[in-house]
């Protein structure tokens, strides 16, 4: 694993070296391209890169970023003698640095992104070799060299400057602290010029790691980014189900020891225990079936999740969905759980608490909600949906509709401003009071709740009341005037017909539940149903002869 970068070189008078050091006891090095004299070394994560000051330019010092691969790139012109260290200061967003002033002192200057550099104040006489910062404390501290011998210091932005310790003899590469430690790292050589990794605590006590090779005298060291940090699965949740040929994004990234992001998903690999290496960065896959453990692993950074991949949608649907999987969907919309008559204790949600999953029990269950809004996250289709913009059915609701009322005593569903009322059939697996103990076919609330939604969209024009196209009596307030645009019973038409000709997860169960459900809807509409999508057209044909 790369713990530490630091600038290096072998020899006096050759370029210098973009070295990585392993704690363990590796040292690599590599060129610098283009090669130039560099001095201080930080890094920033936003950006993925390190900065550095190439301080004997033939046109005047340079701001530079380099790379973890040892490209170097300038950003701009730069303050005169800044070869005491620079520091990456987050809550600014620009860096500080040290310079080595002809009179003996050592200034602080405020540098920022394109290279401006401002002096601030005078912190000592002697010369800098090292410059960190230090979050969780706000301080910076440097290693500032006065008679050959080494000192260290914390300085303030405030100005205030506190000499604190001795640090050693030769000092001159560089100072880096590691938040997972608490100690801080730098370089300091032999008498012969060998260079070896030091160890420095608050509490004064200096330890000697590792040789690393000859003359890093360049105010450069730096932790990597994944040095302390940990992984972080961010598309995957554990415990998640998907369907087989459900694509899914991996994304990770690593986390340093405050918690905040130091690296995205560049270089990270991913395996799988069933089907193997799923490749680097942030690649789109498609599972087996089977319950798989996935790894993302960098360095010696790794963390796993198990996912389970199902046949289709009804075997998902049968299995209980995870801790994870229902946070995020009560996480997509505000969810209100509506007791119903008071004192009776079948209408009350204490009486049904947290989240069960028994698909054999007749009472209400918020688990029972969540399965089915899922189901509906889970379900694509082989043609574009007939209506709105969104790419699937649960992103097209999630557009316009903010909360969910899961009511115990209605027998209404209804919708508007935002809002989708879901009466108490919702919270139940089964829809047949003559099987309460047998799971109903999830479309059957789906389409109800496509229907809702669609009253919150803009646009909706709402029921009306008429006799039927097909000359059938109508329902007060409970018809759509015409097939498109259309209300809430063209809604779930269209979702019911997508489901039984266009699904790909779908059971064919239920798509042929979907089609007998669908062929329900003919009698809901004044005008005769027509539509400007030929897939629709084709589909009225088929099923209304309309």
């Amino acid at each position: 694993m790369i713990d530490l970068y630091t600038i290096g070189s072998q020899h006096p008078g050759t370029d210098p070296t973009w070295t990585t050091i392993d704690i363990r006891g590796t040292v690599k090095d590599h060129p610098i391209t283009p090669a130039r004299r560099l001095a201080g070394l930080t890094y920033k994560p936003a950006t993925r890169l390190y900065y550095t000051v190439a301080p004997t330019n033939p046109e005047g010092p340079l701001l530079c970023s380099i790379s973890t691969a040892g490209a170097l790139e300038i950003l701009g012109p730069t303050g005169q003698n800044l070869t005491g260290g620079i520091a990456y200061h987050g809550a600014d967003d620009c860096f500080y640095a040290l310079s080595n002033e002809f009179d003996g002192s050592v200034k602080l200057y405020r540098i920022t992104m394109s290279g401006e550099a401002s002096e601030l104040f005078t912190v000592a006489l002697g010369v800098a070799v090292g410059l960190t910062y230090v979050q969780a404390s706000d301080t910076f501290y440097a290693l500032i060299t006065q008679d050959n011998f080494t000192w260290f210091y914390s300085i303030k932005k405030s100005s205030t400057v506190t000499k604190l310790f001795g640090a050693g003899l030769r000092v001159f590469g560089g100072l880096c602290h590691s938040p997972s430690e608490n100690h801080f790292y730098f370089v300091a050589n032999e008498e012969d010029g060998f260079s070896y990794l030091w160890t420095l605590a608050l509490s004064g006590s200096v330890v000697k790691r590792m040789g690393l090779g000859y003359n890093f005298n360049h105010a450069g060291i730096s932790l990597s980014p994944w040095f302390g940090g940990s992984m972080n699965i961010k598309s995957l949740l554990e415990g998640e189900r998907f369907v087989s040929g459900e694509t899914t994004s991996l994304d990770a990234n690593i986390l340093n020891a405050t918690g905040l992001p130091s690296w995205n998903s560049d270089g990270i690999a991913w395996h799988s225990s069933i089907d193997g290496a799923l490749g680097t960065g942030s690649p789109t896959v498609t599972l087996s079936p089977g319950s798989h453990v996935i790894t993302a692993l960098k360095e010696r950074l790794k963390q796993s999740v198990t996912v389970r991949v199902f046949a289709d949608l009804g075997a998902l649907y049968q299995a209980a969905p995870s801790p994870a999987e229902i946070g995020r969907v009560l996480g997509d919309f505000t969810f209100h759980w509506v007791d119903g008559t008071a004192g009776d204790p079948t209408e009350q949600w204490d009486s049904f608490p947290g989240f069960p999953f028994d698909q054999t029990s007749p009472n209400p269950s918020r688990t029972a909600v969540i399965a089915k809004l899922d189901v509906l996250r889970h379900q694509r289709f082989s043609e574009p949906l007939p209506y709105g913009t969104a790419s699937t059915a649960y992103e097209q609701v999630r557009l316009n509709t903010h909360t969910i009322r899961v009511s115990l005593d209605t027998a209404l569903n209804m919708a508007g401003g935002g809002v989708i009322n879901l009466n108490r059939t919702f919270t139940t697996w089964w829809n047949n009071s003559e099987t309460p103990t047998v799971a109903a076919l999830y479309v059957h609330s789906l389409y109800l709740f496509n229907h809702e939604s669609r009253h919150n969209e803009p646009g909706d024009p709402g029921h009306a009341t008429c006799t039927a196209w097909t000359g059938a009596p109508g329902f007060d307030n409970g018809m759509d005037a015409t097939f498109e645009p259309g209300s809430g019973f063209a809604r779930a038409t269209l979702y019911l017909m997508w489901v039984y000709k266009y699904a790909r997860f779908d059971t064919p169960a239920i798509r042929t539940e979907a089609k007998n459900l669908a062929l329900q809807f003919k009698n809901y509409f004044c005008a005769h149903p027509t539509s400007s999508n030929p897939l629709v057209r084709a589909l009225l044909t088929e099923l209304w002869n309309a």
